[in-house]
């Protein structure tokens, strides 16, 4: 099962959010800034608050971990999904970000119980108005906010008061849902059998709007494989799928020469192609992120340290870069 702790952050060029599980703790540490066009909702006293992600929509097909702080109160739980629909305050919220609510307006929470790590949360019909093709990503979300949550380990949805089975365009649901599910999931293309498969995280890039980039995961399902690190910078590599509104900012000809991970230090060696971006200090910031979340998933790994045909490479970065608290 997908641990629950998985916790990476995901940093913008202009606004710094957080993502899902165990804070990586001085990972790509940097001042947080605001825009105009980027303001929280107004908060009560710091000490009230909750740091919360939600998982809002990107460019119609994926989700973007965002991390908010939002006030305490009885039934949080209930408050987080709700903030995943489309309002005037949510949509107030993201204007200027490139992100929408995944949820359909007017969506709300007839009742939330959780149970023995089963939430079972029952909406309106107004649910049921999502755009054909965004019904994985709409169940994810609502997945993926709720077992941030300690108590939950499992989502079952109803739709008033009924279980939901199967959307009005014919996407059949088998429930409960976990996150074992992944979030943007995508099935490689040398897959044959898919009950022979292994999945990994790999992170990717999306454009925001003016100068933002987004570092957006992605669940890959591969050939079942015993090596998952090696695996995963493998897809990693080879980038997004093609059509894909997304994109990487690492070299596809890249080779990796070696790993070895030594008392929670990974040290890569890449092929001389690693140094072949072309975006200047901001695309090596973004490769540093895609390399060290992918890693991120791996609990051994707490620092990265990468190497160019056996040599320490000039980079913006210094290494070792600390990705998780040890």
């Amino acid at each position: 099962m997908v641990a629950k702790y998985f916790k990476v952050i995901v940093l913008l060029l202009v606004v710094v959010f957080l993502v899902v599980g165990c804070s990586p703790g001085g990972f790509f540490e940097e001042e947080e800034t605001e825009t105009d066009d980027f303001q929280e909702e107004a908060q009560p006293e710091e000490e009230n608050l909750r740091e919360t992600t939600f998982y809002y929509l990107y460019q119609g097909a994926y989700l973007v971990p965002v991390e908010r702080s939002i006030p305490w109160e009885e039934g949080i739980a209930r408050a987080a999904v709700s903030r995943l629909a489309s309002s005037q305050q949510v949509d107030s919220f993201l204007n200027g970000t490139g992100l929408n609510a995944p949820l359909p307006a007017g969506t709300d929470i007839i009742g939330l119980t959780i149970r023995d790590g089963l939430a079972l949360i029952d909406f309106n019909e107004n649910f049921l108005e999502v755009q054909e093709g965004q019904e994985r990503v709409v169940l994810d979300a609502v997945v993926y906010t709720l077992t941030e949550f300690g108590t939950v380990d499992q989502v079952e949805i109803q739709v008033e008061g009924k279980k939901l089975e199967e959307f009005p365009k014919g996407v059949i649901i088998e429930q409960p849902l976990d996150r074992e599910r992944g979030i943007n999931l995508e099935v490689a293309d040398e897959v044959e059998n898919l009950s022979n498969t292994s999945k990994v995280f790999v992170y990717f890039c999306g454009m925001g709007e003016e100068t933002v980039t987004y570092i957006v995961p992605v669940t890959r399902v591969i050939p079942e494989t015993a090596n998952l690190m090696e695996a995963a910078l493998e897809e990693l590599i080879k980038g997004p799928r093609p059509g894909s509104q997304l994109f990487s900012e690492l070299d596809s000809r890249v080779k990796i020469n070696s790993i070895q991970v030594e008392d929670g230090l990974a040290v890569i060696d890449f092929s001389q192609e690693f140094l072949a971006f072309q975006g200047g200090a901001t695309s090596e910031e973004n490769i540093m992120r895609q390399i060290a979340l992918t890693l991120v998933q791996f609990p051994e790994i707490n620092a990265l340290s990468i190497l160019v045909e056996g040599e320490e490479p000039e980079l913006t970065r210094s290494m070792p870069i600390q990705i998780r608290e040890e």
